[in-house]
Order: C-alpha cells, then sequence, then structure tokens
C-alpha cells in the first residue's frame, strides 16, 4: 500500500512536467510482457526455424514412402517402319502350285505375303509409370525421421528459452523504470529540504547568526541534488524509451508503471535445494540438450544403415501405341539388389565420425546441467543480497531521518554548523536512494530467480 502510495506521488510529480500533447499510458509487468512477446523480433526469427524443422521433419517421413516416377513422350519418325516377308519378285511358282493355293482358299494370304507390312507407325508415344519401395534404406531413413523430429523439438524448446529470456529482459526494464521513478521522488525531497535549509541559512545570515559562507555551501548543495534530480528523471526517459521500444509501441509514449509490489516483498516460496532440482528439470535448455543427443545418436544409427545391401521392390508399367511389335500395356514387378562395397571402408570412417557427434553431446548435456546450477545459484544469491541491502538502507533511513531532525534542531539553535546539515541531509537522500534502488533489484532479482527456474516461484 505504502508503494503504490509512492508510485502515485511520483506519477503526479512527473505527470505535472509532461509536454503538451504526450500521451500517457499506465502499463503493468504483465501487459507489458505480452507485448514484448508478441513483438519480440528474436522470437519471430525463430519462429521460421520451427517451420523450417517441421517441414524438414516431413520431408524425411516422405523419403520412407515409394519413389514414384512418370516418363512419358512422343516421338515423330522420319518414316514408317514396314516390314516384306516375301519378296513377290523373287518368287517362281508353276501354274500348278498357284490353282492349289487357290482351291485350299490361301489366295489372299499368299498375295499379302507379297505385300509390305507396317510394323511402326510414323508416329508413336509412350507413358511409363514406375514406383521403386526402398526396403534396407528404411532403417537409415527412420533414423533420419527420428533426428529431423528431435531437430524440431530442439527448435521449439530454444524458442521456449528464448521467451524466458526476453520475459526477464522485459521485467528488468520494467523494474528500472519503477526504480528510476522512485528515485526521482527521493532526490525531489532533497531538493526540497535543501531549498528549506538555504532559507533558513538565508535568513540567519541577514539576522548575523551564520555567515555567508554557509549560504554558499546549501547553493552548493542545492545544485548538486538538483543535478542528481535531473540524472534521475534522464532514468526514467531512458528506462521508459527502452521499455517502449521492446513492447513494439513508440519510444515517444510517457510510460507509467503500475502495479502492487509490497514494500517488504516476501520470502521466497522455495528453497534454493529445491531451486535448482525444478530448474534442472524444467528448463528448456536441458530438454534442447537432451534432443540434441538424440539428434546425433539417429545421425550414428543412420550411418550405420548405409553400410549393408540395398534391396528395394519395383513395380513399372508401360503404355506404348505405334508398334506392331510391342504389347501397348505391360507392366511387372521385380526387385533389386544393389552393395556399393567399394566406398565401405569411407562408410566405416564416416560412421566413425558422427559417433564423435554423440559423445559430444553427451558431454554437453552436463555442461548445460552445470550452467544452470550456477545461474540458480548467481540468480538466489543476488535475491538474498538484495533482500540484505533493503533491511540495511531500512534501519539507514530511520536513523538518517532521526540525525536530520536532531541536527536541524540543533542548527536553529546555533549549536550545529550548516556543515552537518547538509552531511545530514545528504546521508538522508543516500539512504532512501538505496533503498529504492535495493527495493526494485530485489524484484528483478525475483524475475531472474523465475527465469532460471522456469518460472518454478
Amino acid at each position: 500500500m505504502r508503494n503504490a502510495i509512492r508510485m502515485t506521488m511520483c506519477l503526479a510529480l512527473l505527470l505535472a512536467a509532461v509536454p503538451a500533447g504526450a500521451q500517457v499510458r499506465e502499463v503493468g509487468l504483465e501487459e507489458a510482457v505480452r507485448l514484448g512477446l508478441e513483438h519480440s523480433p528474436e522470437l519471430r526469427m525463430g519462429k521460421p526455424d520451427i517451420d523450417k524443422a517441421k517441414d524438414e521433419k516431413l520431408s524425411a517421413g516422405l523419403a520412407m514412402g515409394p519413389r514414384l516416377s512418370l516418363d512419358a513422350g512422343v516421338q515423330y519418325w522420319d518414316q514408317a517402319t514396314t516390314v516384306e516377308f516375301v519378296d513377290s519378285k523373287s518368287m517362281s511358282m508353276t501354274q500348278e502350285q498357284i490353282d492349289l493355293i487357290t482351291s485350299l482358299g490361301l489366295g489372299g494370304l499368299l498375295s499379302s505375303l507379297g505385300t509390305p507390312l507396317e510394323t511402326q507407325k510414323r508416329l508413336t508415344s509412350s507413358v511409363q509409370l514406375q514406383a521403386v519401395q526402398p526396403i534396407t534404406p528404411l532403417y537409415s531413413l527412420a533414423s533420419l525421421y527420428r533426428m529431423q523430429g528431435a531437430a524440431l523439438e530442439a527448435a521449439r524448446l530454444d524458442q521456449r528459452a528464448k521467451e524466458q529470456q526476453v520475459k526477464f529482459r522485459i521485467a528488468d526494464t520494467f523494474f528500472k523504470l519503477m526504480s528510476a521513478l522512485q528515485l526521482t521522488e527521493v532526490t525531489q525531497k532533497a531538493v526540497e529540504q535543501v531549498e528549506a535549509h538555504l532559507k533558513t541559512a538565508k535568513s540567519f545570515n541577514e539576522a548575523g547568526l551564520v555567515g555567508r559562507d554557509d549560504v554558499l555551501r546549501a547553493e552548493t548543495m542545492l545544485a548538486k541534488v538538483r543535478d542528481q534530480n535531473n540524472q534521475a528523471l534522464s532514468g526514467v526517459a531512458l528506462a521508459r524509451a527502452g521499455l517502449s521500444i521492446q513492447m513494439g509501441i513508440p519510444a515517444s509514449t510517457m510510460l507509467m508503471p503500475k502495479g502492487d509490489y509490497p514494500d517488504p516483498p516476501p520470502e521466497p516460496s522455495m528453497t534454493e535445494e529445491k531451486a535448482i532440482e525444478r530448474a534442472l528439470s524444467d528448463r528448456p535448455e536441458v530438454d534442447s540438450v537432451e534432443q540434441r543427443g538424440r539428434m546425433a545418436d539417429a545421425g550414428y544409427q543412420a550411418t550405420i544403415g548405409a553400410l549393408i545391401p540395398t534391396l528395394a521392390g519395383l513395380f513399372r508399367y508401360t503404355h506404348f501405341e505405334g508398334s506392331k511389335f510391342q504389347r501397348e500395356d505391360s507392366y511387372f514387378v521385380g526387385a533389386q539388389l544393389s552393395w556399393n562395397f567399394w566406398d565401405l571402408g569411407r562408410d566405416i570412417v564416416k560412421m566413425q565420425s558422427v559417433g564423435h557427434d554423440r559423445d559430444k553431446a553427451r558431454e554437453a548435456l552436463v555442461g548445460i546441467r552445470d550452467q544452470i546450477l550456477l545461474d540458480v545459484k548467481k540468480s538466489w544469491l543476488d535475491l538474498r543480497t538484495a533482500r540484505s541491502s533493503l533491511d540495511f538502507n531500512r534501519m539507514a533511513i530511520a536513523s538518517a531521518e532521526e540525525n536530520l531532525r536532531v541536527v536541524t534542531r540543533k542548527y536553529e539553535a546555533s549549536t550545529a554548523t550548516s556543515v552537518e546539515v547538509l552531511d545530514a541531509q545528504s546521508a538522508l537522500t543516500q539512504s532512501r536512494a538505496g533503498y529504492a534502488v535495493s527495493l526494485y533489484s530485489y524484484y528483478t532479482a525475483f524475475a531472474n530467480l523465475q527465469r532460471a527456474t522456469a518460472g518454478a516461484f
């Protein structure tokens, strides 16, 4: 509740300085993350990789089916092909032989034997349909299909890991903006306090109670805290522009973060050991490396299949028109065996080479687990450190406020110097600024721990 009140005060303070016509938009972390995920060029670039992996998996699956081919052609020859079975000019038969053949009713056959027979027309056409079904290569093809399936899963897991990174970057910028707004409030209060002290110093100087040096010190401090306020405002502008760009909206949008972030924040809901356990089981990077290990193993199995002879089933259908000596429709079913044993040595070496990739993938799995363990460990320590800084700065604020109250009273009673008042005001400003940074550093560290544990918290 106290945090919400402070943010409302910051909002009112900054709205007063908003240029006329500027667009103001309140945004919560959930909305910022949603828009950021939709806009992220990194995630949009990852989608074609997934689509490509899908197509390659489908292509590998289709490769296990029969190879179908169709050949068709039309031929126009220089002339038709004819065959003359009997040379009528060389035939010599007696009249008795001719009469005998005629009496037997074979006269027409005799005359046709002397006529040239067209065995192939001048225009011919053919259509051939062939199907070849690999049999022994199915072992290698199935391994390649599994490899492409693992590649698809790896691409999807990589995309999930990128989403976690994008979410954290947006949360980091979101809390930087909230921290910068809080620093703006702190420095503005410091300006007001130094202005009040400067007013007192001037009145005391006019009354002859303090020297001119007290006024100069107060003016110098005022210039310093105003500079700090300007730096805080610049930090707000930079964080706001960064968040706008990540959300895919105009950088000139006057973003105002909203949300209920308790002060002090809640404790983590699980132990460090449980966080590490959840991270090792849920982080997409682990599954991605495991999928790449499956890819390497499937590639190794595919090279084994290349060592065996190739056996394929064969079906061919042919339709031919324009020839007397070829059937118009014919087909056959058979099998074909081939084995390029000359390259056997090369294939064995290739299999051994792919086996090294499989060993490399196993070591990569060990490496990614170590990295995740260290990542969670660091995120957890960052969270605990931010919590400790919060406790320290909370006590420092209480001490600095009391010190400033006492020193101010002493100054008014002419028992303390202007230097002591300004030092007390500076200490209070530093404590408040440190608390603002620690508070949102805690929430940033919490968001980073969520990324490190794949959203386990």
